[in-house]
């Protein structure tokens, strides 16, 4: 595209821009036109599926309108009542069968049953006013017909089948104001689909019997057939049974075989399905290889409300969208037609508009080829408004700088040749003065630098000193700490071991007191001595008391066998109190020992209290107190040390700092002349540069003059 004209790439993107607009617009249109449509579609099949639903409604309810009103007549229940009299008159009755051949069963309920005919007649007058029923009748609750409107079938069962006759009757027990529909059956008796309906009679209250009848489905057919779906030219309606499949009506032709049999059709039992699954109403496009060649197709179904029944409408998707492809098909011819027409009158503006631009281009190449000659086709355009005229302007202007610059040029290329000769001369004198300059910084700083060494080895020998200083001031620091911690413990253990003397001594005299105390309390069991000579004392004399109370009693003779028992059982007393005693005296004897044996200990620890204990807690209190003094003569010592340390520690920082400041002079003039030997060597070079220089710049005027030649000057 870089290779491409302006004005073809300006055509190109403005083609390529209303291509995708167009093609973006007919994208947009056909998808709110298939959406609108879709909707419309939706809105009509619901509506023609709502018209249906309602028709069917009505058919229904007509019929049952028609057979509740057929048993309200009074003959009608009174047959009923009739049967069920003679019921109750004849528990063991049998029924005459009905036969094709007589009509003897009819002739027997005329002659049985006063309301027959009343009721057969009012049957017949009924059912001949409706149109499209199968059948009217009456039955009893063992379902036998008791009147019809067709005559030969009266007396017949209708449900032999016990289990299914009672839930026939149950069910119209349990709803006795309401018509009990069983759906569109197909008839037994015609073999065509009706709508079958049961309505209970009641007399006075009670539940005595039904009536019962049938409504062809061609009636409801017909009426479904009168309503139309707008919008849509092709669509297929059906209505089946939702659960058992049977199919009641449908407008497609290949259905009319399954007419009142269950559909083999795959898209309605798709739709069977749905239902039975839970949903009841829906709308989805259904589309299978085996159906109908495997066209698509829109599918529109509704379920009838209380009844087992559905109705559904399809219609192919392409018929249903071929107004909007069409549609689609004339908006395309249109962009196309637009697009032509807005690249022809695009690549004519764009031609009219980029006309100027060769000019710009005529002029642009000029002053790339070096010609600063005037173009009167640029100036006269300078003064236009628009983006040519700024251009234009802009390109006078270049070349005007452009002259003015080769004027310029001239003028400096001439003053280049006549200063680069004094350039010369100066830079060959300038190269000898830095030649010698450089040999003597040299000198300097190879003085300076043995200088620096020699500061550098000094300065090191502080440090060293320093830092021995330093350990020595933080040995002694810490000397003094632990020896002030040792005073403090020393001082401590003083005090303690003084009062611990005082303690003990006290100690000792309260322990002596209470030895004293309890020595005297011991020598008190000496007493028990007394009292037990005192007990043996009186028990030899009970003994002998005893001794004459028995001679007294062997005087006494017979009189006396009693105070003789009395006298043996003192002399037992006196001889146990003795004994007793005996025993006490020894336990006496024992304890006095005991006692004295205890005094003996308690003095010999009192005397080792008083002689040793004593003794050395005053040794140890003086040694204590001695302790105390040398240490407290120790830290006075070590804080001196450490105070002349700390004087000394000071002045070896100030020399240190002033060997840094020496050092750092030193450093600072060795770089200053570093860098003054390196500026030396970059002067040198650059003189020799500028030598270069001024052969160069000779080339340099030459060639400015060259230059300058090239350009075509007209002013």
């Amino acid at each position: 595209m870089r290779n491409l004209k302006m004005r073809t790439v300006v055509i190109s993107i403005v083609a390529i821009t209303v291509a995708v607009g167009i093609l973006l617009l007919c994208i947009l249109a056909s998808i709110n036109s298939n959406s609108m449509l879709r909707d419309k579609i939706n809105d009509n099949m619901s509506t023609y599926l709502d018209a249906q639903e309602k028709t069917i409604e009505a058919f229904v309810e007509d019929s049952e309108r028609t057979i509740r009103l057929y048993s309200e007549a009074g003959c009608i229940s009174a047959l009923i009542q009739n049967d069920k009299d003679n019921a109750a008159a004849n528990p063991e009755r049998t029924l005459p069968e009905f036969t094709d051949e007589t009509y003897n069963t009819a002739a027997f309920f005329k002659d049985n049953y006063p309301a027959y005919e009343e009721a057969q007649q009012y049957t017949l007058d009924f059912f001949g006013q409706l149109n499209n029923w199968e059948g009217l009748y009456t039955g009893n609750l063992e379902t036998r017909i008791l009147s019809y409107s067709v005559p030969p079938v009266i007396g017949k069962v209708l449900r032999t089948d016990a289990d299914k006759r009672a839930a026939l009757i149950d069910e119209l027990k349990a709803n006795p104001d309401k018509v009990y529909n069983a759906g569109i059956i197909v008839s037994p008796g015609t073999g065509q689909l009706c709508l079958s309906m049961y309505y209970p009679v009641m007399r006075d209250g009670e539940f005595i019997g039904y009536v019962g009848g049938g409504v062809f489905n061609t009636e409801l057919e017909n009426m479904l057939s009168k309503n139309a779906v707008s919008g849509i030219s092709s669509s297929d309606f059906y209505m089946f049974n939702s659960k058992t499949g049977v199919l009641f009506s449908a407008t497609d032709a290949s259905e009319a075989d399954f007419i009142a049999k269950e559909t083999e059709n795959v898209l309605l039992k798709d739709v069977m399905t749905k239902i039975q699954g839970g949903a009841e109403n829906g709308q989805f496009e259904y589309k299978n290889k085996d159906y109908k060649n495997g066209e698509t197709f829109v599918v529109n179904y509704e379920s009838v409300p209380g009844r087992d029944w559905a109705v559904v409408l399809t219609a192919e998707k392409s018929g249903l969208y071929e107004a909007s492809n069409k549609n689609l098909r004339n908006m395309v011819i249109i962009g196309i037609v637009a697009f032509i027409l807005i690249l022809v009158l695009v690549a004519v503006s764009i031609t009219m508009l980029t006309n100027p631009l060769a000019m710009i281009t005529s002029a642009v190449k000029d002053l790339g080829q070096l010609n600063l000659e005037k173009n009167e086709e640029v100036i006269r355009r300078s003064n236009d408004k628009n983006e040519v005229g700024v251009i234009s302007h802009e390109i006078e202007i270049l070349r005007e700088s452009l002259s003015n610059i080769v004027d310029t040029l001239k003028d400096c290329s001439d003053s280049l040749d006549a200063s680069a000769g004094n350039m010369e001369n100066n830079s060959k004198n300038l190269v000898g003065f830095v030649s010698d300059n450089t040999a003597t910084t040299e000198e300097l700083a190879s003085s300076l630098t043995s200088t620096g060494s020699i500061v550098d080895k000094v300065n090191n020998n502080i440090k060293v000193m320093n830092d021995i200083v330093e350990k020595v001031s933080t040995s002694l620091k810490e000397g003094t700490e632990h020896s002030e911690t040792i005073l403090a413990t020393a001082e401590t253990m003083e005090k303690k071991s003084a009062q611990a003397l005082v303690d003990s001594e006290r100690n000792i005299e309260e322990n002596k007191k209470a030895v004293a105390d309890v020595t005297v309390k011991l020598r008190t069991l000496s007493k028990i001595n007394t009292f037990v000579n005192d007990i043996l004392s009186i028990a030899t004399q009970t003994k002998l008391l005893s001794l004459n109370a028995s001679i007294e009693a062997a005087r006494a003779g017979e009189q006396g066998k009693g105070f003789a028992v009395v006298a043996t059982e003192i002399g037992t007393l006196a001889s146990n109190t003795s004994s007793a005693a005996q025993k006490i005296q020894d336990i006496t004897r024992l304890t006095n020992e005991s006692v004295d044996e205890t005094v003996k200990c308690f003095d010999e620890l009192n005397k080792y209290l008083e002689n040793d204990i004593m003794t050395k807690f005053e040794e140890f209190n003086k040694e204590t107190q001695n302790n105390n003094h040398i240490t407290a003569e120790l830290i006075d010592n070590i804080k001196e040390v450490s105070n002349n340390v700390t004087e000394f520690k000071k002045y070896v920082n100030q020399l240190v700092s002033q060997m840094d400041d020496i050092r750092m002079l030193s450093e600072q003039n060795s770089a200053g002349i570093d860098d003054i030997v390196d500026k030396n060597e970059q002067t040198s070079r650059i003189a020799d540069d500028m030598a270069g220089s001024v052969d160069n710049n000779k080339g340099n005027a030459k060639a400015l003059g060259d230059i300058i030649s090239r350009f075509t000057l007209n002013r």
